[in-house]
């Protein structure tokens, strides 16, 4: 069966540019349009009052990662952190200084920028 040219266009426009192999142990990822990102906290236990950073990896590697941020939607206000964001190469970076002071639901938020567009990147965390 032949694939219409416009849909085979829409689908090549909408996959990422380049596809992150499947996700390990203790990562997690999101896929939005072109973009993919993938995430792992270290320590990858989250608790609590307890500092971590994120590594990360960016999908295509010349899309830059601007901030994270995180906020708690339901109680409509965010870290007492702002996190520093580096770039480690390689489509790689590196978030410090993410602190959670309260327990439940998280927004983590990574504001990112690829071919002059930017974006805000989104995946909820339940912290117990």
């Amino acid at each position: 069966m032949a694939v219409a040219p416009a849909l085979l266009s829409m689908a090549t426009a909408q996959a990422p540019a380049c596809p992150l192999p499947a996700a390990q142990a203790g990562e997690r990822q999101i896929v939005q349009g072109g973009l993919q990102l993938r995430w792992q906290a270290e320590p990858e236990a989250l608790a609590v009052g307890r500092p971590f950073a994120l590594a990360l990896q960016l999908c295509p590697p010349a899309a830059r990662v601007l901030r994270v941020d995180a906020t708690m939607p339901e109680h409509r206000h965010g870290m007492n952190y702002r996190p520093t964001v580096r770039s480690v190469g390689d489509g790689r970076w590196r978030a410090e200084g993410l602190l959670w002071h309260m327990a439940g639901r998280w927004e983590l938020a990574f504001e990112v920028e690829s071919g002059g567009e930017r974006s805000w990147l989104r995946q909820s965390v339940q912290l117990p």
